[in-house]
C-alpha cells in the first residue's frame, strides 16, 4: 500500500513508497516524493517536508513556467524535462496526447537526453528524500515516477493506481490552486485514441524497458545505479 503523505500546500503529493514490486517486496518510503508546483506551500508544510527528509527539489518545468521560493536549506535544480523541440511537441499539442502517458514512449525515445539529465540529476542529489514536480504533478512527474517505478520492478496494478491517483486529487488540487486540471478533458482526449486513463499508463508502463533505454545512451554507471537502487535505499530488479 502507498505511504499517506499529507502536505499542507500541496493536494497531488505522494511518496512513491510502500508500492508492490513484483518480487514481493515494496518500494522503500522517505526516498522519492512526487508532487504539483510549490506556490501554494505554507510554512508547516515545508517544515513538514524537512521533518519528512526531504533535502533536494527537482523542478521539471520550463523555464518559463518556474515560480516560487524555497526556504533556505533544501536545494533546487531545475531540469527542462519538456525542452522546446517543436517538431517533436507540435503534433502532441495540436491533438491533446501531450497531457496524458500517450507521449511518455516517444518521449523516452527521441528525446532520452531530457530524462537523462533528470536521472542525474537524481542521482546527484544531496543525502536525503528528492521531491519533483511540474505544474500538475501528473505528466512530466508522472513520466519520471513511472521510471522510478519501472527500476524497480513495481508491479503494473500498483503503478497504474498511483498514476490515477492525480484524477482522484483533481477536484482538491482545483479548490487549492484556484484552477482546473481539466481531468474530464484529459479522460475524453484518451478516449478518441481508444483508451482509458488506465489503459493509456499501462499500456506505456508495460512498454518501458528500461534496459534497453539505459544500452543506447550514455549514462553514466554511477547513475544508472543509483536509479535502479533508489539511491541505494533498495536491491536492483531485473529490469524489463
Amino acid at each position: 500500500m502507498q505511504s499517506g503523505f499529507t502536505i499542507d500546500g500541496l493536494a497531488n503529493a505522494r511518496d512513491l513508497g510502500g508500492l508492490d514490486r513484483a518480487d514481493g517486496s515494496t518500494t522503500p518510503t522517505g526516498v522519492f516524493i512526487r508532487a504539483e508546483t510549490l506556490d501554494r506551500m505554507t510554512p508547516s508544510g515545508w517544515e513538514r517536508l524537512s521533518a519528512y527528509g526531504v533535502r533536494t527539489v527537482i523542478d521539471l518545468r520550463r523555464p518559463q513556467e518556474r515560480t516560487g521560493e524555497i526556504p533556505d536549506g533544501l536545494r533546487r535544480v531545475n531540469v527542462d524535462l519538456d525542452g522546446d523541440d517543436h517538431t517533436f511537441w507540435a503534433p502532441l499539442e495540436a491533438d491533446g496526447r501531450w497531457g496524458t502517458p500517450l507521449y511518455y514512449l516517444s518521449h523516452l525515445d527521441e528525446l532520452p537526453h531530457r530524462l537523462a539529465e533528470v536521472l542525474q540529476a537524481i542521482a546527484s542529489a544531496d543525502e536525503g528524500a528528492v521531491l519533483f514536480h511540474c505544474g500538475a504533478g501528473w505528466d512530466r512527474t508522472g513520466l519520471v515516477a513511472a521510471v522510478l517505478l519501472r527500476a524497480l520492478d513495481v508491479t503494473e496494478d500498483a503503478a497504474v493506481a498511483d498514476y490515477l491517483a492525480s484524477f482522484s486529487n483533481a477536484e482538491a488540487m482545483a479548490t487549492l490552486h484556484k484552477r482546473s486540471f481539466h481531468a474530464e478533458e484529459r479522460r475524453e482526449i484518451l478516449a478518441r485514441f481508444g483508451h482509458t486513463a488506465e489503459t493509456a499508463f499501462r499500456t506505456a508502463y508495460q512498454n518501458l524497458d528500461l534496459d534497453e533505454w539505459f544500452g543506447r545512451t550514455d549514462i553514466d554507471p554511477a547513475t544508472r545505479l543509483a536509479v535502479t537502487t533508489w539511491r541505494g535505499y533498495a536491491t536492483a530488479s531485473a529490469l524489463r
